[in-house]
């Protein structure tokens, strides 16, 4: 005998909060699925009748099948329950949990990383996926885009990138995926905003010098930003990365790199060919060649 492949029945209503994130993950992971709205019609197609029965299309070069059963339904939680949905679902015999249920078991063994908002976009991609991406990680993102849609690329990488408000009211998102040693320890780097760069730490007291970056174009997207790209630093990607990765947003703009002298008297002069350096004595330069 053979079974059919995973299938699901999702039961939410298209105004759900969240239910546009849940759909593309599924996407994403190319789990199958339909959907049907909470409403007291009469069942569809995938539940007439005993879905053992049903025929199932065994040829997989032959397309899907139009009649092709549903192992599992699944329903999102909402003021009213999914009592007609359930029962009929219960009466074929069908394998049934909340929305909250399978979240869980998708994300259990995962590696989860919140991102702040509003989500920055680069390249229409969120600023943190890409400075990953481009280094290498390939993390696999879960974003809302510019026209309200979620999208879902799924990548070869240990890390989700999964933006703060998507399960808000639903779940805590502290129960998602699993512990790491990263985690403890989160949050290291830090930056100063001074009047035209960001000065990047990989400690919170200023001590170890990463490097700087002009400011960021958008000011109300710049606190935001800098955050993703402190979490770069705390992930271990190099500067040389990071700054390689977001070189195009300032294409005409030139920076001694990693260069940073502690005296008032230099001004850093963003495009200028070469620095005039100051008349007075030097008080500190960082060593950040010896890190």
């Amino acid at each position: 005998m053979v079974w059919p492949r995973r299938k699901i029945q999702l039961v939410a209503s298209s105004a759900a909060p969240g239910i546009g994130g849940v759909r593309a993950v599924l996407k994403g992971i190319q789990l199958d699925f339909s959907e049907v709205e909470p409403t007291k019609e009469d069942l569809s197609q995938e539940f007439a009748g005993d879905w053992i029965e049903l025929p199932f299309e065994l040829n997989p070069n032959s397309g899907p099948d139009k009649f092709s059963p549903v192992t599992e339904l699944v329903y999102w939680p909402e003021k009213h329950e999914h009592d007609y949905w359930r029962e009929k679902a219960l009466a074929q015999g069908i394998e049934q949990r909340s929305v909250q249920s399978l979240i869980h078991s998708l994300f259990e063994d995962e590696l989860i990383i919140w991102v702040s908002e509003p989500t920055v976009l680069i390249q229409e991609r969120p600023l943190l996926a890409h400075i990953l991406n481009e280094a290498g990680f390939e993390p696999t993102v879960l974003w809302p885009t510019v026209d309200g849609r979620w999208q879902c690329e799924r990548k070869q990488g240990l890390h989700w990138l999964l933006p703060e408000s998507w399960l808000e009211g639903l779940m805590e998102k502290s129960s998602l995926g699993r512990e790491t040693a990263w985690d403890e320890g989160k949050e290291k780097a830090s930056w100063v905003v001074r009047e035209n760069r960001i000065d990047f730490y990989r400690s919170q007291d200023g001590q170890k010098f990463a490097g700087h970056l002009p400011r960021w174009p958008k000011l109300s997207e710049e606190q935001t930003a800098a955050q993703n790209i402190a979490m770069c630093i705390d992930l271990g990607v190099s500067w040389f990365d990071i700054s390689l990765a977001l070189s195009s947003i300032w294409k005409n703009i030139r920076m001694a790199d990693n260069l940073r002298w502690n005296i008032n008297d230099f001004e850093w002069n963003a495009g200028a060919c070469g620095e005039e350096l100051s008349a007075t004595s030097i008080e500190h330069m960082e060593d950040w060649w010896a890190r």
